[in-house]
This record gives C-alpha cells, structure tokens and sequence, in this order.
C-alpha cells in the first residue's frame, strides 16, 4: 500500500490523554489526543489547592471545557490572575472599564457569517512573548453551532520523521499581524466584523522570528508552533520553498487524531495553552447570537531546547 504523505507516523494512544486524578474535581477527556471537560469546581471560590490542580490538569489535557461556572468581566480578571500575570491584547479593545477582557460579539442581524479569529491559529504569536494561556467563557452563547476546535501540536510534533525532525530543529518562522490586523484589512474588519472593536495599524506589519518547533517550559514537551493565520514565512527561505514545508506541517498539524472540539454551553468557561495547540473558531451559527468574554495570561519567549 502506498503511504499517505500526510498519515501520522505516531497516532495518539489511549494513554495520550488519560485523566489525572484531582480531589477537587472530575476531569472527562475529550479525545485520545487532547481535552478534558472539568465538572464539580467553582473557579472564582475554589481553594488555591485545587487551582494548583486545575492548572497542572491545564498543562496536561492543554485544554479545559470548565462547565457550570457564573462570571461577569470583573470575575473572569480575578480567576486570570489566579494563572499569572495579564497577558497583551494589542489589535482588539477591550471593554470599558475592564483594560485586560475583551467581549467577541457576533449579532443574529450581522450581514456577513464570518467570526472572529476564523483560521487556526495560536493566540497571538506574533508578539515577542506570546501569551501562555487563553480564558473564553460563554455568555450568550447559540443553541447549537459555534464550536471551538483545538488541535495540540506536541502530538503533531510526535507524528515528524526524525529526518523531518532534524530539518526544522535550526529553523525560524516569521510571524506577524499583517493579515488580520494590517492596512489592508481595514475595510474588511469594518464591513465583516462590526461588532467587533478591532484596531487596525502600521505596526501590524512588523514581524517576529520564533523557533518552528518550541519546548514547552513546564512539561518539556515539544511542539510546533507554526500556523496559518500567523506564519509568513521561513527565516531564509525563497517564498516558494517556504510555502512547500509550510503548508506540509499546516496539514499535519490539524490531523483529526490530533483535535478534539468544545462544544459551548452558558456558563462554560474554556482554558487552553498556547504553547502547545491551535484554535479555530467555527463560523456556523449566521443568524444566531453569540457574545463571549475573554483575556490572557502572559506567557514566555518561545525557545527550543536542546534535547
């Protein structure tokens, strides 16, 4: 049989993403590869013990559904901190009143069905230290549609030839914002996004040079850390060979085996690491309301350590 190009060398096994263990609440995975839906905790009042908990569950699953929680802007700044420090938001205002939350609206009458943030991506990594993790939580949110898919990048790292693995070990990739925050989207974001208070600027243009693949600083884990809403390029490659292996590891990283799906009720308050999945949005809720709160928690300079 002739191997498929783009067949993962190295699949998730059931032991990918087994649940830990946690006296504070019960932790369901989403798939073999990556998620976990968080039941039985109340992230504004539950004890600094079972935050510990909650983040070590974070870092392991890369992503939380934390269901039944109740948060007004004010809450959702108190349970960041209890992660770290306030990550940037640099090209989306936030809400008066509250300098690190920012509201994603989507009306039922808006003329256009495209959402914020449509194409797979990691939050902001264009900036020289991107943020670590992202808090969203759904406060009006569709009956149905309006899912959040995540696909981790350290099992798609773990799926790369040793061969493959070596090549893109020196490499850089450059990053920026030109294409969702530069000049040229200007009339875009105003006619497909109104409710959106995005900030469109000459310093989206700029660009950043990070590792292709990174190490995760906590767990050691490595991960790619490309993506197609923020990858230009390859730091001294011709555009068309950069293209090639680009668009080789776009399609590997969101090999179903590698993703699992949120699916959003009131109420539900979903954590994700950036430093090791992509996220997209789904933009199949045209028609329908759809307002969420969100903010970040600072992360570090991606690197790659030496193994």
């Amino acid at each position: 049989m002739t191997a498929n190009p783009f067949f993962p060398a190295k699949p998730p096994t059931a032991r990918s993403n087994a649940p830990r263990p946690s006296a504070h609440f019960t932790a369901r995975p989403l798939t073999g590869a990556l998620g976990a839906d968080i039941t039985g905790i109340d992230v504004a009042t539950a004890p600094d013990e079972a935050i510990a908990d909650l983040r070590a569950a974070l870092v392991h699953h890369q992503v939380l559904a934390i269901r039944g929680q109740s948060l007004d802007p004010a809450g959702m700044e108190r349970v960041a901190l209890r992660f770290g420090a306030f990550g940037q938001d640099p090209y989306v205002r936030p809400l008066p009143g509250f300098t690190n939350v920012l509201r994603l609206l989507k009306t039922a009458d808006e003329a256009h069905p495209n959402v914020f943030g449509e194409a797979w991506h990691s939050d902001w990594s264009f900036l020289e230290t991107p943020p670590a993790f992202t808090l969203l939580y759904g406060h009006d949110v569709p009956d149905w549609g309006g899912d959040t898919m995540f696909a981790s990048q350290i099992r798609a790292c773990e799926a790369l030839s040793p061969a493959m693995v070596r090549l893109l070990e020196p490499l850089k990739a450059v990053h920026s914002a030109r294409r969702g925050y530069g000049p040229a989207s200007r009339e875009a974001v105003a006619d497909r996004l109104p409710n959106m208070d995005i900030v469109v600027s000459e310093t989206a243009m700029a660009t950043r040079l990070h590792p292709v693949i990174r190490t995760h600083p906590e767990t050691g884990a490595r991960a790619l850390y490309v993506s197609p809403a923020y990858t230009i390029g390859l730091d001294g490659f011709a555009d068309a060979e950069a293209e090639a292996l680009l668009g080789y590891l776009f399609q590997l990283s969101v090999d179903p085996r590698f993703t699992c799906r949120v699916r959003w009720e009131p109420g539900t308050l979903t954590i994700w690491d950036n430093r090791s999945v992509l996220h997209l949005p789904i933009g199949d809720y045209h028609g329908a309301r759809r307002e969420m709160y969100r903010t970040t928690v600072a992360g570090d300079e991606p690197v790659l350590t030496p193994v």
